[in-house]
């Protein structure tokens, strides 16, 4: 490997540029080869290697290790195993090895685990950081948001968690928006994975993107890293996404003697070519890292300890604290007040309870003033149509009338017969109950009540409200039109209340039209299913009709108390139609047609329960 070798220079520390002491140190390793503990060492010792880039890699980046090992201790053979991460695991589980050679973010997780302990560090090799390549225009990690990227593992520490901190730290939600495509190793697969578009882009091990170019230009030269961090490429002397963490760590197994450990710390320390080590180094950033991103040792995989909670929340903690010393504090004072305060409270609560019994007898004498209202709106409502009611009244009475006179007439020529008699009864009596029916309606629409809710059929209102209006229609010579829909949803409301804004809707329609040619004199009462993108599934109610229509700004006071357009209008009728529609829970408007000719006014109820 060749990334950091043409550093080593004259800034060397001088142990590494004098080897003096060599004779000493190896006088010591010989002294120790023959201690009684040595004597008992095996003669196979394995060093299990993180392999990230294929077996045959890792055995030759190693070779110089092992072979500098076994000709510093000819008692004992080495074996470089490569193997993967769960397979290093394995290996350390069972004992199978006595070394590990490992990045620092499996380290920290193994040391935790199974108790190895690092006796030395690389220097001088590939950094321990992570590069994005892609080869596309992405050039931030912002940039990832929606996009796909190819790494080995989740829990490769330079395949991807050096890269999963910086996304998380530019954007906290931004990890959750990156879907990851595991490759798996050896390292190569995840930019495999960018060239045949299966990953848009890729996490490669520290210098390992100028490495696959000098190896294979024609299929890796495509690649380019971003998202870069300039200091730590300017230090690497290669592109890289991340900072650079403290190198990979050469730690013995939990069974290794510590006699050996010893002697193979002092090899690795006197290693004059190939692979350079040196003394155990730092790792808390990449604990810091690991504890940010709670993986590893600091993964909360089961309920937190008291001491782990402590740790994570002290400031909170100490915020608590003295805010509760304060609100202990706090309490003797108000307990102090309470006191000096519970006969004024007594007295303002005996203020507030005449208050709201004064409340309560001005909201009665308000609902009572609003019954009066509504009652006389409907007796000018009747008022309006006295005359077409009369018309109506006159006509089943004349017919009575006439049919009486008949009789009489045939009684004395001698020629009426019980037949007649019959036919010309049973006429009076269906002129009678239509007359019946049209005072019992005025009265029932006429009558003071309270409000009644019950279960509405707006069809069968409709027609109990065209026998009060019909008349007024015709007498003005406006043609109404109604369109019903078949399947209309009941609704829970007045029906009296609702024949009044109904009423109320249609004479201001009819005398809209008072000036209009008699060919333009008509009016649509339209009824139909409608659902309230606010309120819900309810019944839509319009009447449009084709008078002289309201200006802006008579738009704009629509349905207000004592605003009117009429000349002997009280402006009454609308505000009033407009305080029952709402309170059943539904609202009332007015707007141009399409043609822009009249007016239409639309109202709105909810089905089911009103409000």
């Amino acid at each position: 490997m060749r990334w950091f070798r043409a550093r080593r220079s004259a800034g060397d520390p001088p142990a590494r540029q004098s080897r003096g002491s060599g004779a000493l140190l190896l006088w010591f390793a010989l002294s120790l080869a023959f201690m009684p503990g040595a004597a008992q060492a095996r003669d196979l010792l394995k060093i299990g290697v993180l392999d990230y880039a294929g077996a045959e890699h890792s055995r030759d980046h190693w070779e110089p290790t092992r072979a500098a090992l076994a000709a510093a201790l000819p008692d004992h053979r080495f074996e470089i195993v490569a193997l993967d991460l769960s397979q290093l695991e394995t290996a350390l589980r069972e004992n199978q090895i006595d070394f590990v050679i490992t990045n620092p973010g499996n380290y920290a997780e193994i040391e935790q685990r199974y108790h190895v302990s690092r006796i030395a560090t690389a220097e001088d090799d590939a950094p321990v950081a992570s590069t994005l390549v892609t080869t596309s225009d992405i050039a931030t990690l912002k940039d990832l948001a929606g996009k796909r990227l190819a790494i080995v593992s989740p829990e490769a520490f330079g395949g991807f968690q050096t890269v999963w901190l910086e996304m998380a730290s530019a954007d906290a939600g931004l990890p959750r928006r990156v879907k990851l495509e595991v490759t798996g190793y050896p390292m190569q697969k995840a930019a495999e994975a960018v060239l045949d578009g299966s990953a848009d882009a890729a996490v490669l091990r520290g210098c390992m993107l100028e490495q696959l170019r000098r190896d294979a230009p024609a299929r890796y030269g495509r690649l380019h890293a971003f998202a870069e961090n300039e200091q730590a490429s300017a230090e690497a002397g290669c592109a890289l996404s991340t900072p650079i963490y403290p190198g990979w760590p050469f730690a013995k197994a939990r069974g290794t003697s510590p006699v050996l450990a010893k002697r193979v710390a002092i090899a690795l320390m006197q290693m004059q070519e190939g692979n350079f080590w040196t003394v155990p180094l730092d790792y808390q950033p990449v604990h810091a890292l690991m504890r940010t991103l709670q993986i590893g040792p600091y993964a909360r995989t089961g309920p937190v300890s008291l001491r782990a909670f402590v740790s994570d929340y002290r400031d909170w903690i100490i915020a608590f604290g003295i805010a509760l010393m304060f609100w202990g504090i706090y309490s003797v004072r108000i307990e102090t007040l309470v006191r000096r305060r519970t006969r004024s409270l007594d007295e303002a609560n005996a203020a507030l309870t005449r208050e709201i019994a004064e409340r309560k007898r001005a909201e009665e004498a308000d609902r009572r003033h609003r019954r009066e209202l509504e009652h006389v709106a409907r007796l000018s409502i009747l008022g309006e149509m006295a005359t077409s009611i009369a018309h109506e009244l006159n006509q089943p009475l004349s017919a009575i009338s006439n049919y009486a006179q008949g009789c009489l007439l045939r009684m004395r020529v001698g020629r009426f017969t019980e037949a007649d008699m019959q036919r010309a009864t049973q006429e009076m009596a269906d002129q009678a109950e239509r007359a019946a029916t049209v005072i019992k309606r005025i009265r029932a629409f006429v009558g003071k009540r309270e409000r009644r809710l019950d279960r509405v059929a707006l069809p069968a209102l409709i027609e109990d409200c065209s026998a009060i209006y019909s008349g007024s229609a015709r007498r003005a010579g406006v043609e109404v039109v109604t369109d019903i829909a078949p399947v209309l949803p009941e609704i829970i409301a007045d029906g009296v209340q609702l024949q009044q804004v109904i009423l109320n809707l249609v004479q201001n329609a009819i005398d809209a039209m008072g000036e209009e040619p008699p060919e333009n004199r008509w009016l649509k009462l339209r009824v139909v299913p409608h659902a309230d993108l606010m309120r819900g599934k309810g019944v839509r109610i319009s009447v449009r009709d084709r008078g002289y229509g309201m200006s802006d700004a008579a738009m704009d006071h629509f349905a207000e108390a004592f605003y009117t357009t009429k000349s002997e209008g009280i402006g009454l009728g609308l505000a009033l139609s407009r305080s029952i529609v709402e309170a059943h829970g539904g609202w009332m408007r007015a707007e141009r047609p399409e043609d822009g000719v009249g007016l239409r006014v639309i109202v709105w109820l909810p089905e089911g329960e009103s409000a």
